[in-house]
């Protein structure tokens, strides 16, 4: 099993801890960590803080934009980890569940990457609409 810590500027990421036990109840393994006025020293100490914690030899980094600063600590701390550490960018909702679904599964980072990212997708309606009458179509 691999720990899931989703980082985001502001509270962002408290927010979807929060959303994420609202639709599938408590999430032990997985922390909340914001960037927030105390700045990055302290954003860092806690983010290190949450790694050495850590029982789990793979850690799974949701963060919300690619370069920001939360992924570039987490880059930092992910080249001196000596487990596994995976940080993918623009954490959603949909994400998130995926990410601790498989976790439950007993999946391996490996095979959840490629589910969480499917999961995050983002459609319109009239996509979803024309996929359903397509797939009716083909049965």
């Amino acid at each position: 099993m691999y720990k899931i810590i989703v980082a985001s500027h502001g509270p962002m990421a408290q927010g979807m801890k929060a959303s994420l036990e609202f639709v599938m109840g408590p999430a032990e393994n997985v922390s909340a960590l914001c960037l927030d006025e105390e700045g990055i020293s302290k954003f860092t100490e806690n983010a290190k803080k949450l790694i050495n914690e850590c029982t789990e030899r793979e850690i799974l980094v949701m963060v919300d934009f690619l370069f920001g600063s939360p992924f570039n600590e987490f880059s930092k701390l992910a080249a001196t980890y000596d487990g596994k550490m995976e940080i993918i960018s623009g954490v959603s909702l949909p994400a998130l569940v995926e990410a601790v679904s498989c976790q439950e599964d007993g999946d391996s980072i490996e095979i959840a990457i490629p589910q969480i990212k499917k999961s995050a997708t983002m459609k319109t309606l009239k996509e979803v609409i024309e996929e359903e009458d397509k797939n009716n179509d083909d049965e």
